[in-house]
């Protein structure tokens, strides 16, 4: 390691880019955005790092190329980084799905390293692969997969705008940006719905337990989604009190001392108005209907518990209707 990258107060950015595989830029967004580390400055206002915060960086950019994001993380102390790196290893061993994730390689040196050890990365399987970008777009067979994959040395602000075309060239429903260096305008133009991004390099692990952490959100959201079509099938608890009740509840908070019916009348009148407004809402397509349904089932389900906790209030303050 050079000397002009180490002083007797700390390690300089450049040195604790090279040991924790974290670009200077990236470094400075997590510090200055999420706190993640805060070095001590130099007499020239440069930054020094201590032993204990390249420790942390190397915990976090392992979290985050798992699938952690950076604000989830950044928060946590030294113990509960190597907690979740814990648990997250263990969820990776467990968590193998059924079907096999499949996954399209844009990038030579990933898909030979993938391809070398094919035969120990469980829950993944590769498609097809790419040397480049080029190269993938100008394939016109019909290819089909879970994740896309794309190694880039750079990561231009173009990206963010062709990434979603490149996704559904292959139906696929994420993609995984690897590269080394990029702005942060870029990387904050990322579709983050439907793209994550890793710092290379990666190993063919981080690339196995990355994918399966994606497949495993799709299919807690799927599930997610699924109950919420079944709950809002449901029919809703009638009103326990009309409008004029409520109008009249609220009025009483001048009169005594506590203003708990005051508030309580005001929260019901809004979830049972929002429960009615959700259940007119104009629906483009099935989906969309039965999410509304599912808003409006949502309303009434809360507006009934606040009712019940009325009813509370209403007998512990003598109060009439």
């Amino acid at each position: 390691m050079a000397n002009t990258e180490v002083s007797a107060s700390g390690y300089k950015i450049g040195a604790v880019s090279k040991l924790t595989g974290i670009s200077p830029d990236t470094l400075r967004v997590w510090e200055r955005r999420y706190a993640a580390v805060t070095p001590q400055r130099s007499a020239g206002g440069g930054r020094l790092y201590t032993t204990e915060d390249i420790a942390r960086l190397k915990l976090i950019r392992r979290l985050v190329d798992k699938g952690d994001a950076i604000s989830v993380v950044a928060g946590l102390s030294h113990d509960e980084l190597q907690e979740r790196l814990s648990e997250t290893r263990s969820a990776a061993a467990v968590e193998v799905p059924s079907t096999p994730c499949r996954l399209v390689v844009v990038g030579e040196l990933l898909a030979l390293k993938l391809e070398a050890e094919r035969d120990s990365l469980a829950g993944i399987t590769l498609t097809a692969s790419y040397d480049t970008l080029q190269a993938f777009l100008a394939e016109t067979g019909i290819l089909e997969a879970d994740i896309l994959i794309i190694e880039q040395p750079t990561l231009q602000a173009e990206t963010a705008i062709q990434v979603t075309d490149w996704i559904a060239r292959i139906n696929a429903f994420h993609a995984v940006i690897v590269y080394r260096f990029a702005t942060r305008e870029a990387l904050e133009q990322l579709p983050r719905s439907k793209c994550t991004t890793l710092l290379a390099p990666v190993d063919p692990q981080t690339i196995q337990s990355h994918c399966l952490a994606q497949i495993g959100q799709r299919t807690r959201v799927q599930a997610e989604e699924t109950d919420y079509i079944l709950v809002s099938g449901e029919s809703a608890p009638p009103r326990r009190y009309s409008d004029e009740m409520l109008a009249r509840l609220a009025g009483l908070s001048t009169t005594i001392k506590c203003e708990c019916p005051q508030h309580l009348a005001e929260l019901i009148t809004s979830l049972s108005a929002f429960e009615k407004y959700s259940g007119e809402c104009e629906s483009r397509n099935l989906k969309d209907a039965e999410l509304h349904a599912y808003l409006s089932s949502t309303a009434s389900n809360a507006r009934q518990m606040f009712e019940n906790a009325l009813g509370l209030v209403i007998e512990a303050e003598n109060i009439e209707l």
